[in-house]
Order: C-alpha cells, then structure tokens, then sequence
C-alpha cells in the first residue's frame, strides 16, 4: 500500500498519517493508473463509437497518459504533490492525442490546479482536483455533450466536492481512498448511463469509450494506492457498431497540432475561432498563453493550419484519415493500433526482408548517391501514422533524415544508426505498445551494443587512416574507419573482425552481399570459427550491392 510509506519527500517534515499521500507515491500511483489504461487500452478502443466510430478513444487517452507520466518522472526524487501535477500536465499537453486524449489533458491541467499545493495527497486535494479538472475539460470543448466523457468527469466532481466538505477540515489532511471509492461508484453509474444519452451510443449497445477511460484510471489509482489489483472493464467484444449492417458515412480528417508563443502572448481564443470556422466539428482548443493543442476534424486540414499559423508556429502536426481508420476498426476491431511506424532505409533483398519480419516499413538507401530529405519526408508521410521512427542505416544519411523532420506531415524521429547492422539491433528493440519516444530511447541504446565491419574493394590506391591501399584491394571498415587491406574478401573480414575485438564477442552475424555466392555461407563461418573459436556464428545471404561482407560484433 502506498500511502504506508513514511517519507513525505520534504526534509524536515514530519511523516504522514495513514492514508495520506506523498509526492513521489502519488506520482507512483499515477503511473501505475498509466499502465493500467495501457493494458486495457485495446477493450476500451472497441466501444469507441462517438463522435466517430475509429476505435482509438483508449489508445489515445493511454498515450496521453503515458507522456505526462513520462515528464513527472523527471521531476526529481522526492517531488510535491504540486510538482507532479504540474509535471503531468506540461507532458500531457505535448503528448495528447485525439479528441479524448486532448481532453484528458486539459482535465489533468485542471486537476492540478484545483488541487494547489497541499503537503499531501488528502481528501481535500482529491476533491478540489477533481472538481477543477471538470469546469477544465467543458471550458476546452466547443459545444460540450452530455453522455461523454465530460458527464463522467462531472459526476465524478460532483461526488468529491460533497463527500470531502463532510469531514472534518473540509478533508485537509484525511485520507482519500474511502473518497475515491465513493467516487469511483458513482462515475461508473454516470459511465452505464452514457449508453441512454446518446442515439450513436444506444443504436451500438456500449457506453462511452472515453467515459470508460476516465473510470479506468480512476480505478487504476485506487488500486495504486491501497495496494490491490483493479478489476478488468466490463467491455463487450464486438459491439454492433462494428457489425457490417452498420452503415458507414464519411468521417474527414482528424487533424492536430501545437502553436507555440511567438513574439507574444498566444490569444486562445482568436485560435478556437479561427479553427471553429467552414465545417469544423469536434473543435479542442486547450493551453496558455505560451503553448496550445488543437484538434479538429476537418474536410479541409490544410485550410485550418494555414489559419492558425498567424498566431505563431505550428508544431507536431498530424493528420490522420477518419475514414481509413474507421475501415480498419470493422475490420480488425481497432484502428488504434496503427500509430507508430518504422522506416528503415535498406539496400539488398535480405536486408529488406529483415527489416519487414521485425515490423518496420522498407524505403531505398540507395548504393552511391543517397535519398534527399524530401524523398526520406515522402516515404515517412506515405505510412499513414502520427509518428514515425526513421532509421537512416548509413552514416551519410544522417543528416538528410533530420532535415526530413522539418518536412514531414507526420512527427519524425530519428534514432541515427550508421550501418544496416544498427538498424537491426535498433529494428529488433521496437515496441509498438510503447509511445514513440520510449522506442526511440530502447533503439538508440540497442544501436550502440554492437560494432560494424564492412567488407568492399578499393576503388584507388591511397593512404587513408595510416592503412596502404591498392586499387582493386579487398578492405575492411570497422565502424567506418578503414582498418585493413588484404587479397581476398575473407582475410579482409577477419582483420577487420579483428579490430572490432571479436575475441571477446558473443555473437557475430555476417551478411553476404551480392558478389557472395549462395552456396558460400558454410564457408564463410568455418573461416569466422577458425579464428574466433568459441564465438556464435551466424551468416544471411542479404544480397547488399556495394559490401561483399558486412558483420555485426555483439557482446
């Protein structure tokens, strides 16, 4: 139970009562809520139905979630209870995602500051959190509906403010859990009722899918903190929305993106009008003078960016099919699972296939002359997702890749692997159910844990990096740095193998290129054996065109 350890983070202060919540165990509690949407995610994407049936309501809150929790967590050791919810709400504005997870935000934002700057986690702060994050998420929408989210959010408030004001000092430094519970009953009955507010609702037979995510990170926190397990959502599989007699309509384009402050102070409202304008529907506009998150669906996306650049710079734009994401909710039960992307850039056939078998999207690297950004930008914007994960895979690509993220429609990331073997390693570490930059953090550290040798002829005679070569040479590159010459491709391996201190690896992969014959792979690891015994050997025919040989030195 959480509440049952003693530090309160604060050096001097006096421990907390039973019940009462510190800082770094409120911070604790909100990720183990994060993850308890995390995994619940998909159940809650299947009743998503209102206002478009795309079926990516709890995946968009559960990354939301995650990046706000992500921002708390550096936040020091022992953070307030203030720093952690001011923490959530910067991550969560730069992280939301969708109409609910934009709401979501705001509704965090709030909470932290109905919430102040108490010396615990009490009743009290509970209740005011939780009454601020209400008055917050309606003030965000446009045109608030009942039966959504916003109804089990104003539920919820209403159960706190009450329940707090009737213990002694308005619940200042009682526990909250009994509270919570009490709330939690109550905004699962505003979450069942949902399903008789709505048309859309009743004619598919779920209730709200982002009022089922409030009442999920609700339940998530309770068990956090009073050390229990939450219970599974009660979500049916396959509601009627899905069911193919359900009729269809054109959707538009969900489309996103920050403005941040330019030469002054942006003017949110000037912002929700300009965007509110020609057909807009599902209007968010949430944020400060400083930094705003818009969401709008739109016939016309561009037509809304170039609105609201005026008010200063757009960044993080996204702009998804409602349509195709609709189509892919029919037919698979979710469409929410398609928000992240990998695109490697990749020379020969095996090395495509490698890279297609671990998930990633495949895009030319080119032999000589290497892909401009604008090509690397199209391949990206061309996957269809809010964010992709470019690996350029050569070090010349490096820079372009990044250039490419000033062009690209989609949110590019770049993890600058410098060989087709880092892109491997990198390609091997993807989890799809993580958000975009966790993976971009476990790729980058896969990269490094290996080393490269390539294995080419010398196209001159020349000096390069105190070796001696002569044209027409078999050389060895370890990590890109020339390190041998030598008669033939395998003695030039196995020097170069040799620079990459593979004595001491666990596993060495070689790749043989276009020039290696099929039947040579047998060959090529006796020879790899013989000089490094003891050593794991594997060799892939990858039919690369310039390096006759390329290896991976692994611990």
């Amino acid at each position: 139970m959480l509440a049952r350890t003693p530090s309160n983070g604060q050096t001097g202060a006096p421990a907390p009562a039973r019940g009462l919540v510190t800082g770094a165990q409120l911070r604790n509690a909100l990720a183990a809520a994060s993850q308890h949407l995390r995994e619940v995610a998909k159940a809650v994407d299947s009743i998503n139905v209102y206002p478009v049936p795309d079926g990516d309501t709890g995946s968009n809150m559960s990354a939301t979630m995650r990046e706000a929790v992500d921002v708390a967590l550096l936040a020091g050791d022992e953070p307030t209870v203030h720093e952690v919810f001011e923490a959530v709400a910067r991550g969560a504005l730069y992280g939301a995602r969708g109409n609910s997870g934009v709401i979501l935000s705001q509704a965090l934002r709030g909470f932290g500051v109905g919430v102040g700057d108490p010396q615990w986690f009490d009743a009290a702060a509970l209740a005011g959190g939780l009454v601020e994050a209400a008055r917050e998420a309606y003030a965000a929408v446009g045109k608030p509906q009942e039966g959504t989210m916003l109804t089990v959010l104003r539920v919820a408030a209403e159960t706190a403010a009450p329940g707090a004001g009737a213990m002694a000092g308005g619940g200042r430094d009682r526990p909250c859990l009994a509270l919570l519970g009490n709330i939690i009953r109550a905004a699962e009955r505003a979450e069942a009722a949902t399903i008789d507010q709505l048309p859309e609702l009743r004619e598919a037979g779920v209730p709200d899918a982002g009022g089922e995510g409030v009442c999920v990170i609700l339940r998530g926190l309770f068990a956090a903190i009073a050390g229990t397990t939450p219970p599974p959502p009660a979500i049916p599989e396959r509601p009627i929305a899905m069911l193919s007699g359900h009729e269809a309509e054109r959707f538009g384009y969900c489309t996103e993106f920050l403005v941040e402050q330019g030469t002054g102070p942006l003017d949110i409202e000037g912002i929700r009008s300009a965007v509110s304008r020609r057909g807009s529907r599902s209007v968010v506009v949430v944020g400060d003078d400083h930094l705003v998150r818009v969401h709008v669906h739109t016939d016309m996306p561009k037509d809304v960016l170039e609105r609201a650049v005026v008010f200063g710079k757009i960044t993080r734009p996204k702009i998804e099919d409602m349509g195709a994401q609709n189509e892919r909710w029919n037919a698979t039960g979710s469409g929410a699972g398609v928000r992240l992307a990998v695109l490697a850039l990749s020379r020969g056939e095996g090395f495509d296939a490698i890279f297609r078998s671990l998930g990633a999207h495949v895009t030319d690297l080119g032999e000589v002359v290497k892909p401009p950004a604008g090509e690397i930008a199209a391949a990206a914007d061309a996957l269809g997702v809010p964010d992709v994960i470019v690996l350029p895979n050569h070090r010349n690509v490096i820079l372009a890749s990044r250039q490419a993220a000033r062009l690209t429609r989609c949110t590019l990331h770049l993890v600058p692997t410098e060989s087709l073997p880092q892109g491997v390693a990198a390609a091997l570490a993807l989890d799809t159910e993580e958000s975009a930059s966790a993976n971009v953090a476990a790729m980058d550290r896969a990269r490094t844990t290996l080393r490269t040798v390539e294995v080419t002829r010398a196209a001159a005679s020349r000096m390069a990096d105190g070796v001696s070569v002569r044209k027409g040479q078999a050389i060895a590159l370890a990590d890109g740095k020339l390190v041998a010459a030598a008669a033939s491709y395998e003695d030039a391996l196995i020097s170069g193998l040799r620079a990459a201190s593979a004595l001491d690896a666990g596993l060495i992969t070689v790749y043989a290129g276009a020039q290696i014959g099929r039947d040579a792979g047998d060959q090529i690891r006796s020879t790899v054996l013989v000089a490094f015994p003891g050593v794991e050997v594997e060799v892939v025919h990858a039919g690369q065109p310039l390096y006759a040989l390329i290896a991976s030195v692994e611990e």
